[in-house]
Order: C-alpha cells, then structure tokens, then sequence
C-alpha cells in the first residue's frame, strides 16, 4: 500500500501521475478524480461524498489484500488506523510525504487548478489544514516501513526528495534540507 500525504496544492497527484504511475502498477484510488470522473459534480457535498467513495474502496482493497495508492491531506487521525490496519493485514506500507513550504504557494496551486477546471478546496480549509495536519502525516511516515519526505516547492521542477526513512530511521537525508522539513523532522535528524 502507498500512500500520498499532503496538504492541498501540493502536487500529490502530479507526483503519482509522473514518478509512481510510470513505475507501479497498481489500483489508485483518488477522491478528486471519484469526484471529477464517477460524480461529475464540483460542489463541495460532491467532494465529501467522493472522499467517503474513497475511503470504502481503500477499506474493501485491504479486505480482499489488493495493492493500492491512494492520497490524503491527512485531515483527520483515521488516516492512521488506516496504515495501522494496512500492516496488521500484511501490506508493506509506504508513505510519500509531498509539502510546499509555505500555506500561500498551496493556496495559489489550487487556484491554479481550478483555473483549468479542477476541483476548488475553500482558502480557509488549505490554510487551517496546512499546519494542523503535517503532524499527522509526520507520524504516518514515521510508522510505515518506507518513508519518503519531499519538498515540491520549485516552479516548474520536479519535487525533491529530502529525506527518507526505514521502519521509522532516518537513512538519507539531503544536504539541502528546506526549513520545513527540518521543523517538522527535526528530532528524528537530532537537530532539536
């Protein structure tokens, strides 16, 4: 199982779409594109629904032991019992943290995307959730059996992987580390 953590606007499924799509093959279950593709609704009630579409696929596709990716912003702790449960079943757990450094560049992505006829998340909910949930998505990497950190600040580059862990060890870091990431990982890299 993979999973894809991180704040709206990050570049989660640009980062399935260009680096794990083209080397894994596996079921990818994405509310936005539930939403966008089954739903064909943009209202928020839609956004809901396709998130809970997601959530009973991801639950039926560990039942029946079927290898997914999926994505999340990490709103909320169930997200964990997720990979708890995903590894009490047997799945090897990864997790692909992917953050911007700052709320503002999240912000403007996902305006961006609804410029081109993407879903639109309120600017609200980008910046409550852009603090509130890295917590969370610091402790999923941390408890899967392969954590990969990555920085997708850069205009225009691919998103830089920066740190990466194994059952919770740091065992690369890089020697440009973003502030971010440093806070955020700070007592795994022994910085505080």
């Amino acid at each position: 199982m993979i999973m894809l953590a991180g704040p709206n606007g990050a570049g989660k499924s640009t980062f399935y779409e260009l680096v794990l799509r083209p080397r894994i093959k596996a079921l990818f279950i994405n509310a936005d594109m539930i939403q966008r593709e089954e739903l064909g609704d943009p209202s928020m009630a839609a956004a809901y629904r396709a998130a809970e579409i997601a959530e009973s696929r991801r639950r039926q596709a560990l039942e029946r032991r079927i290898s997914f990716i999926s994505e999340s912003t990490f709103s909320h702790a169930s997200k964990l019992d997720l990979l708890r449960d995903a590894k009490a079943a047997g799945f090897r757990v990864v997790v692909y943290h992917i953050n911007v450094r700052r709320p503002e560049l999240s912000v403007s992505r996902v305006a961006q995307r609804v410029d081109e006829g993407g879903h639109d998340v309120p600017e609200d909910k980008i910046r409550e959730r852009f603090e509130r949930n890295q917590p969370l998505i610091r402790d999923a990497v941390l408890q899967a059996d392969h954590g990969f950190v990555y920085d997708n600040s850069g205009l225009n580059a691919p998103a830089q992987r920066v740190i990466a862990f194994r059952e919770g060890r740091v065992i690369e870091v890089s020697a440009d580390l973003p502030a971010w990431a440093g806070a955020l990982y700070g007592r795994e890299l022994g910085l505080h």
